[in-house]
């Protein structure tokens, strides 16, 4: 027969392997695509950066015989002006992966210090805030096991979504990776006459991937409050709860695009 502290422990055992599997994926945050082991970054950079520099070279060139022909350079301002262009456009090329790292890191120190001041977005639940006791033990105890069975889809979405959380934020790191290589062509627009728009575009798409980190953490930290705020497990249940929170991580990319102003 199954006693009811057998139960509980099952649950406790359920609760200990979804913030394990959680707070494994808060550890990805920690992992930086500009460390120096990840030398990918750095060798395909060199080749980008020469191609960056080739196109802001030829949206200089480009510009200076267009206003040229249109006899736009009539004054040595405006002769300044086009060669600062130039010079801050390669300046910008040159130091793309600093600018990226800036981004990145502005965005990641505050994911990552939410998931240092917090374990286990669950750690505030208890046995009771999951399962409770059924007042007749039933046949051979049958109720006991027949409550915990109830409990088991919420288990299942929990650990389903923490596992998503785990997918997203390592393709968001392989994201990254591509969005900091690449970022010397697009940045190189910055130098084109009617092109300023592809490189704003870019630096919000890679300030979206950064942000989508710090959202994902927000809905898990905010789940427990969200639970207490519907009436907890008594009223809508931690389960449908539970299924909003592994919708929401799915949604998250969507809505840091949304956040940052970018058209998704």
């Amino acid at each position: 027969m199954i006693d009811w502290s057998t139960v509980e422990q099952w649950v406790r055992d359920w609760l200990d392997v979804i913030n394990y599997t959680f707070n494994n994926a808060i550890a990805i945050l920690d992992v930086s695509p500009f460390n120096s082991s990840i030398r990918i970054i750095d060798t395909a950079m060199t080749a980008v950066e020469g191609v960056a520099l080739v196109l802001v070279s030829m949206f200089f060139a480009i510009q200076l015989c267009n206003d040229a022909m249109l006899l736009k350079l009539q004054s040595y301002e405006q002769i300044f002006k086009l060669f600062f262009k130039f010079i801050l456009a390669k300046v910008i090329v040159q130091n793309a992966k600093g600018i990226m790292g800036i981004l990145f890191n502005g965005f990641n120190s505050i994911a990552a210090s939410l998931g240092d001041a917090n374990y286990g977005f669950l750690s505030r639940f208890g046995v009771d805030a999951i399962i409770q006791k059924p007042a007749d033990a039933g046949f051979l105890n049958l109720n006991y096991l027949l409550k915990y069975l109830e409990t088991m889809p919420t288990f299942l979405i929990l650990l389903g979504a923490c596992w998503v959380i785990n997918l997203i934020l390592i393709g968001r790191l392989f994201e990254i990776i591509v969005y900091t290589v690449i970022s010397p062509i697009p940045l190189a627009t910055f130098a084109a006459e009617g092109w300023h728009e592809s490189a704003k575009a870019f630096v919000k798409s890679y300030a979206a991937v950064c942000l989508q980190g710090l959202v994902v953490i927000v809905m898990f930290y905010a789940f427990s409050q969200v639970t207490d705020l519907l009436g907890g497990s008594d009223t809508v249940g931690i389960t449908i709860t539970a299924l909003a929170l592994a919708l929401g991580v799915a949604k998250s990319g969507q809505w840091a695009r949304q956040a940052v102003g970018h058209s998704v």
